[in-house]
Parts: C-alpha cells; sequence; structure tokens
C-alpha cells in the first residue's frame, strides 16, 4: 500500500503523517498520488561542472600540464508516461553538454578544437536509472550515428597518422563499449555524476565497479566506494582504487577522493578526487572536481 511506500521520502513524510492522524487512508492513497506527480512535474534540471587537470612528467622535468572544464545537465524525460515511469521502477534521464573548455599544454594547442569535437559525441546520451544506481543506455544507436557525423567532418578538417589512431581509438570506445567502458564509466565525462550508489545506504556499505580516467588513458582502474558517514542529511562516502588486474608496467601512486551524496539522492553534491599513476617512465597525475551548479528538488521518489 502507498501509505508503507512513500512514509521514508523527506518531501511526502509531513504530509503523510498529518493525514495518518485524520486517519484518512483512502483520501491519503489518492493524495500521494497527486502529490507525486506534482513533483515529478517540477522541472528537475540539475546541472554540473566537472573540472579537470592533467599532468604528464617524468623523474627529470614535466611534460605537459592540462585543465579542462566540462558542463553538463541532467534532465528527466518529460515525454516518458508517468504511469510507464512509476510501474518499470526507472528514471529517464538524458545528458546535455552544453560548454567543453580546453586550456591546453603549448605542445597540444593546436588540438583543441579537435579534442573539443570529439566530446561532445555524447551529447544527448539518454539513460534508464532505478533507485539502486543501476544504470541502462538507451540510445547507443542515436550516439553511434552522431559520432559518426562528427568523425566524418573532423577526417575531412585533419589529416595523418595521429588523428587516424585516435579517432580509431575513440572508435573502439563506441563500438565496444563493453570492452572500453562507457560515459557513465567515464571519470572525464559523467562517471562522476553517477557513482552508483542507491538512494539509501548505511556506514560501511561498498561497492566496486570498473572506471576509465579519460579517453587520453588506456587503463582500466577498479574503482571502490566505501559509505564512511552521515553529516546531517548527507552521506559521507570515500573513493579508492587500483588497476585492474595489477598490471607490472602500471603502478598506482595515489587513487583517493571524496564525495557527498544528500540521502534519498542518487546524485552527488559535490565530488573530489585525485589519481597519480606510472606507467613505464611516464608518470600520470589527474585531479577532478565536480560540483552541482544549482540546487533543485530531489530527482527520486520511492513509489
Amino acid at each position: 500500500m502507498i501509505i508503507d511506500q512513500v512514509t521514508d521520502n523527506p518531501v511526502l513524510k509531513i504530509f503523510v503523517q498529518c493525514l495518518v492522524v485524520k486517519g484518512c487512508v483512502h483520501f491519503l492513497n489518492n493524495a500521494c498520488h497527486i502529490v507525486k506527480e506534482c513533483l515529478m512535474c517540477i522541472d528537475k534540471n540539475i546541472r554540473y561542472l566537472n573540472e579537470v587537470f592533467l599532468r604528464v612528467y617524468s623523474e627529470k622535468e614535466v611534460v605537459s600540464e592540462n585543465t579542462f572544464s566540462i558542463e553538463s545537465s541532467l534532465l528527466i524525460q518529460e515525454d516518458i508516461p508517468q504511469s510507464e515511469l512509476v510501474s518499470k521502477n526507472l528514471m529517464p534521464l538524458e545528458m546535455s553538454t552544453s560548454n567543453v573548455v580546453m586550456d591546453l599544454d603549448k605542445s597540444l594547442v593546436k588540438s583543441t578544437d579537435f579534442l573539443q569535437r570529439c566530446a561532445y559525441r555524447y551529447d544527448g546520451l539518454q539513460i534508464g536509472v532505478d533507485d539502486a544506481g543501476n544504470i541502462v543506455i538507451k540510445n547507443e544507436q542515436d550516439l553511434s550515428r552522431q559520432w559518426a557525423a562528427i568523425r566524418s567532418l573532423l577526417q575531412s578538417d585533419y589529416k595523418g597518422g595521429i588523428v587516424d589512431d585516435y579517432l580509431m581509438r575513440i572508435n573502439n570506445t563506441m563500438v565496444s563499449p563493453e570492452v572500453y567502458g562507457t560515459p557513465i564509466s567515464n571519470y572525464f565525462y559523467y562517471g562522476l555524476m553517477f557513482i552508483g550508489t542507491p538512494h539509501d545506504t548505511s556506514a560501511g556499505w561498498n561497492r566496486k565497479q570498473q572506471v576509465m580516467l579519460s579517453d587520453f588513458d588506456d587503463v582500466i582502474f577498479e574503482e571502490t566506494l566505501r559509505h564512511e558517514k552521515n553529516l546531517g542529511d548527507s552521506r559521507c562516502f570515500s573513493i579508492t582504487g587500483k588497476a585492474l588486474g595489477e598490471p607490472n608496467d602500471c603502478r598506482v601512486n595515489k587513487f583517493y577522493g571524496r564525495t557527498q551524496i544528500s540521502t534519498g539522492s542518487l546524485f552527488p553534491d559535490w565530488v573530489q578526487l585525485e589519481v597519480d599513476y606510472t606507467k613505464e617512465d611516464r608518470c600520470v597525475y589527474w585531479k577532478y572536481e565536480l560540483t552541482r551548479q544549482e540546487e533543485k528538488n530531489s530527482l527520486w521518489i520511492s513509489t
């Protein structure tokens, strides 16, 4: 019965308690449906800014330093029938990449336009998210066609073996995401927005998943997310990781981060993460700072 299902939701809790006092069970069930529909109709648009710093260095010198910032939005797809949304216990979201800024090292500055255009290939990504944080990509074919169009234009504008190799590498991620990862598991894109927590966890809860750092790395990492403590209405998590399979040619010097997620929400308020690893004779250092740009009502309503 709905009275049993919604009382844990902080938005509805007071409303439910008031109605229970009156003993209006039938009215309560109908009223809860109405309140849920109203909440779902609110413009639920969460904007994130992912600020990223990359340093490539060796024991003798810093080879390059680069900064990136990517603005993205999560928006519930309003054209999905609410009855379908509730019955499938699935939230349909569309990702929008609105602004990609790159301040590249002087040795790479001529590649700015090329890399920016590659970064927009996931714009319009459509996914379904359940209350456990599990994610399904819904429009892989649309993204493949979008990438094909971007790749064709890039091949017209840029020539050379390095260009061909990079485009082939990106193409492999689009064709075989099960091998090379998806934008949801890539920190450079949407990986930090979809940490993968259920909307309700207790201190000590943890989970592992495979992640990538960016388009520029070929190392797959195993990330561990752990619920460390509660802070008011927020949950605090630690993020640690290691190279998958612990390959001999890759040594992880540092993999640590923190994130804070409101109780009852799937999406973080902020994430801070640093990864430093050595592969062969090069060291690679990544720093990510993901911040939520505006507060909106929670995107998840338990049913």
